[in-house]
């Protein structure tokens, strides 16, 4: 009996000494955790997170920049720029080739196509004055796309909802990255390197969030520099309403539900917010009722209005579902939701319905694909699909902020101090880490395999193998010939490499073809063919 009790005394002793210990190891373990944790929290700031996607951004940028300097015009940056050109070089007078520029935009509004404001910029192309300025297309989508997306943010986080200004900008760099090295490799080349269609979808579409952003600063800013705001949107709005109907008709449908939000809240009455409104319908009226629409309409084999806008939909899910939402893409909203979390703890708007804020931002991306469908009864072609893509991006980050600001308001618990407001908390650095840590892993490990997936990939990929180069050389001795004042037709020889990320299009072997026409009147020759094998 003795021996049990003292047996048992011996096993209690022995639990409670490792109940002590490992009580021990947790506290430990504890404090080591919470160190952690309090040095990535002053570690991973949202000044040095903004610092940190600026630099990783600006990065991704170069090689696209680099590569531009073997790009050269093509198809229509030669027909439809050929009027300038030889404007600029009968007289070297700028204002004589805008002057050109605004005549062919008239003379299109008749004859061809509505949208004035593309007409316009297509027209002046920077190979006008003199191939090595087009260089400049890349540089020009790049800069508008970026300045106008940073700009948008700006106006609605720092502005209307009074969020921390590197949140903004780091949500920014993120929507940006996601934007241009994570787009559609068919729509690279029309978006960023053709200045053609980059002038007539992506510079219109920067112009459209520049006027929104504008829009958002007018009710917030000071009188006075709200009279420049207003001013400017209303320029702006004019010729944004101008631009290619698939923009002009996004923003007419995002204007119209402000309208109707206005009204109802009884916010319309002398509200100056109404003068850019107006003026952009203005701009789109003239765009959408322009003669020429008509012209261009008798040999389109477009789909009837109702079933462009349900097919608009299906298109919209498929490509979203099917190659859109690429992995990197996720993982940006992901490390996006942290940020808007953060950022919505100062927010008084509470985000109600987020099923009708989600619902908007898919009708949107949606309608923009309903113009091309109802022209042409397909949107196959890379620029639409990069426009579309960019409008998927921008929708789907500002609904991912809804919903997270949705959220946060509906599980608000207790006020933080003032300190930790300033700070993420640390499971939300763990996650800003951890999603930036695997980002940039597993594009190391998918540019292997798939040199072609990111756009500044690929665009390394044309540059380390020499095609680049090999392209930019033989259209440069190209146009030594058609500078040469021979006669007749000049035959050239055929490209040697088409860079995934330059080549459009190039002139045929008959030099009666479109593209060579168009050529042959931009330089002031005879006629140009490639010649035959």
């Amino acid at each position: 009996m003795a021996t049990d009790k003292v047996k048992e005394g011996i096993r209690d002793m022995k639990f409670s000494a490792e109940q002590q210990k490992e009580n021990e190891n947790q506290n430990k373990w504890n404090r080591i955790k919470e160190t952690v944790g309090k040095r990535l929290q002053r570690t991973v700031t949202p000044k040095r997170l903004a610092i940190a996607l600026t630099i990783l951004y600006v990065l991704s940028l170069i090689p696209l920049l680099w590569i531009a300097w073997y790009n050269y015009p093509s198809a229509d940056d030669y027909s439809i720029g050929s009027s300038c050109r030889q404007t600029w070089a009968a007289s070297h007078n700028i204002f004589a080739v805008l002057w050109q520029g605004i005549l062919n935009a008239a003379k299109d509004w008749l004859h061809w196509m509505g949208y004035f404001t593309s007409n316009f910029l297509m027209a002046v192309p920077p190979s006008t004055f003199g191939e090595r300025w087009y260089v400049l297309t890349t540089w020009i989508m790049l800069g508008m796309l970026s300045f106008s997306t940073m700009y948008l943010f700006h106006g609605i986080f720092v502005k209307a909802f009074g969020a921390d200004k590197y949140i903004s900008h780091s949500i920014s760099m993120l929507v940006l990255f996601a934007s241009i090295q994570c787009m559609c490799p068919v729509g690279r080349v029309e978006a960023f390197y053709w200045y053609s269609g980059a002038a007539n979808y992506i510079f219109v579409h920067s112009m459209s969030l520049f006027f929104f952003g504008l829009l958002v600063s007018s009710a917030y800013d000071t009188d006075r520099k709200r009279i420049w705001d207003l001013t400017a949107a209303s320029v702006l709005g004019f010729f944004t309403g101008g631009g290619n109907q698939m923009t002009a008709l996004n923003v007419a449908v995002v204007l119209l539900a402000v309208t109707v939000v206005m009204v109802y809240r009884k916010e319309s009455r002398r509200n100056p917010v109404w003068i850019p409104i107006i003026v952009f319908y203005l701009g789109f009226l003239l765009n959408v009722a322009a003669p020429g629409n008509w012209v261009r309409a008798e040999d389109a084999s477009g789909m009837n209005p109702v079933k462009a806008v349900l097919v608009s939909f299906y298109e919209c899910l498929d490509r979203a579902v099917s190659q859109w939402t690429t992995w990197p893409v996720v993982l940006i909203m992901v490390l996006l939701v942290p940020l808007f979390w953060h950022m919505a703890e100062k927010i008084t708007f509470r985000f109600p319905y987020p099923l009708v804020a989600v619902g908007f931002g898919f009708c949107l991306v949606s309608a923009m694909a309903t113009p091309p469908l109802f022209a042409v009864g397909n949107m196959e072609a890379g620029r639409i699909q990069a426009l579309i893509y960019l409008m998927y991006v921008l929708i789907l980050a500002l609904c991912v902020g809804y919903v997270t600001g949705w959220a946060r308001k509906l599980s608000e618990g207790r006020r933080k101090t003032e300190r930790e407001e300033k700070a993420f908390s640390v499971e939300s650095s763990w996650c800003i880490l951890g999603c930036l840590l695997f980002l940039i892993f597993g594009s190391a490990l998918m540019v292997v395999p798939e040199p072609h997936y990111f756009t500044f990939s690929s665009a390394l990929e044309d540059l380390t193998n020499g095609s680049a180069q090999a392209y930019g050389e033989a259209l440069q001795n190209r146009m030594e010939l058609y500078r040469s004042g021979a006669e007749g037709v000049i035959e050239v020889e055929p490209l040697p490499a088409q860079p995934i990320l330059l080549y459009f299009s190039d002139i045929k072997e008959d030099s009666e073809d479109w593209e060579n026409r168009g050529l042959s009147r931009f330089y002031g020759i005879d006629g140009a063919a490639v010649r035959r094998d």
